[in-house]
């Protein structure tokens, strides 16, 4: 697949369309093209208004070169088919050109992204037929492929020394969000053995891989009610043994016997470029 049209508001952070956005920018370059243009995802976006934005704007914004795109003629172009697969990065929130791309082009070349919270309510957009990847999948359903958050890949940068068994920063309690930059947020986890992580609004959080680029490992205090089609790529079973062995064994020992497991398998399964990979494959499936 030579070019791709990337629709998405591109007004606002959405981890999901973000993370998939900046994957597959990795893998394709030029060649894919984002509408509407997604700002926040460029160095050069301003640092002080990239702070303004959901999560202080962390991980996720000022990533990526602002390379020459050609945004123009859009309607012409879809009218020509000259993109060989249009993705909606958020259908829910964004369906610019649907009417006229759901005309032209074959449905297994138009592909909705759903990186909403909601596990049990997948939007109507499934009965049009084309290839519908979910984040927070509760079953299996035909159609519909799960996708998960990742962690872009200029971020991964684990470290091994460290301070104090369990990092400070607790999503359980408010009061512990105390970092006010990604550098110290960061360094939390790097000088930390372990983080506590859980669900929230749903079970993907971008904070489970925040934890392992820094080279901490995520306690995920409720993992074992995870969903199969949730979080597929994320190796769960480690995060199990760990919980198990949080019992019966010091921390220092936990660490050493699955730290470099689990961040190698975190490396080459959850870094945005990972995802860009994965995600084409199953479109190219799809065809």
């Amino acid at each position: 697949m030579k070019n791709i049209l990337y629709i998405s508001p591109g007004d606002h952070l959405d981890y999901q369309d973000d993370c998939l956005f900046i994957g597959l920018r990795e893998v394709l370059g030029e060649s894919l093209v984002d509408l509407n243009k997604r700002f926040h995802s460029y160095v050069s976006y301003e640092r002080e208004d990239a702070k303004k934005l959901y999560g202080k704007g962390m991980t996720v914004t000022r990533l990526l070169e602002d390379i020459p795109i050609d945004r123009s003629d859009t309607l012409k172009k879809i009218k020509s088919k000259f993109y060989d697969l249009i993705v909606y990065g958020s259908i829910n929130r964004c369906h610019d050109y649907l009417h006229t791309a759901m005309q032209v082009y074959p449905k297994n070349r138009i592909v909705f992204v759903d990186g909403e919270d909601g596990q049990n309510y997948i939007k109507p957009y499934i009965y049009l037929g084309c290839p519908y990847f979910k984040r927070e999948l509760a079953t299996k359903r035909q159609g519909v492929f799960p996708i998960s958050f990742a962690i872009p890949t200029m971020k991964f940068n684990p470290s091994f020394v460290k301070e104090r068994d369990i990092a400070y920063c607790d999503p359980r309690d408010r009061r512990t969000y105390i970092y006010n930059d990604e550098d110290s947020y960061y360094f939390g986890y790097k000088q930390s053995s372990f983080a506590i992580t859980t669900r929230k609004a749903g079970w993907d959080c971008l904070r489970h891989y925040e934890i392992l680029a820094n080279g901490a490992l995520p306690l995920f205090l409720d993992i074992e009610n995870c969903p199969e089609s949730t979080m597929t790529t994320f190796n769960k079973d480690i995060c199990k043994k760990i919980l198990k062995d949080m019992n019966r064994e010091t921390a220092s020992t936990i660490y050493e016997k699955y730290a470099e497991a689990f961040i190698d398998y975190a490396k080459k399964n959850n870094t945005t470029l990972a995802l860009g990979n994965t995600f084409l494959a199953q479109c190219r499936a799809n065809l």
